[in-house]
């Protein structure tokens, strides 16, 4: 009876090919722009529902309810959204250096996103205050007695789950090893063929053929 060893998957990881670990990168990276397009989709969403309920006491409008969406209550959050979706494709189809860019203007679009969020749960009277006055044809803010549903809490969980995605794909090689290694030149760095042209170098050259 044949045994089986402990090293089995293992050695089994150890047998995958260049192919099937450019693949596994590509799976990996997939993955990790569909949670971070999920993301930013989760918070166009929940932009267009009503963050903040409240009502103002004033002596002139009386007692009145007031509301505001999240596109009212965190102006540029479906902008900054966006940005985040795109800067996420980007960073998985374009160069190294636009990938650089690209992964840096997300992660700002992140942080951005968490902040104007953060401040609708932090403090909504002064969220609602303006909006109040605004809607009732006056400058300036209106006392208000506010609260925040759960609705920017989701939006919130959105940024924070493209953020986590990002974080992802900074880890993602930057280039999907093994498709191209049996053409290279050996010891040369694989780069765009971009990059090569702009080094002097000819991407078509592939190098001298093996002997025989």
């Amino acid at each position: 009876m044949r045994r089986q060893g402990h090293g089995g998957p293992a050695r089994r990881r150890d047998r995958l090919g260049p192919e099937e670990g450019a693949v596994s990168v590509l799976r990996r990276r997939g993955v990790l722009v569909l949670i971070t397009v999920l993301g930013a989709f989760l918070v166009v969403v929940t932009a267009s529902r009503t963050w903040v309920t409240g009502s103002v006491d004033d002596v002139v409008l009386g007692a009145t309810s007031v509301s505001a969406t999240g596109a009212e209550a965190a102006s540029g959050v479906v902008a900054l959204a966006l940005v985040v979706l795109a800067g996420a494709i980007a960073s998985a189809t374009a160069g190294p250096r636009a990938r650089i860019v690209a992964l840096v203007l997300t992660a700002l679009a992140v942080l951005a996103g968490l902040a104007s969020v953060g401040r609708v749960l932090l403090d909504p009277d002064g969220v609602l205050g303006p909006i109040a006055a605004a809607a009732a044809g006056r400058t300036g803010s209106l006392e208000t007695h506010s609260n925040a549903n759960g609705w920017p809490w989701a939006a919130a969980v959105g940024f924070a789950l493209a953020g986590a995605a990002l974080a992802g794909l900074v880890r993602t090689p930057k280039a999907t090893p093994g498709l191209s290694s049996r053409y290279e030149v050996p010891g040369r760095v694989a780069t765009s063929d971009w990059d090569q042209l702009t080094a002097g170098d000819d991407p078509t050259d592939v190098g001298p053929e093996p002997r025989t």
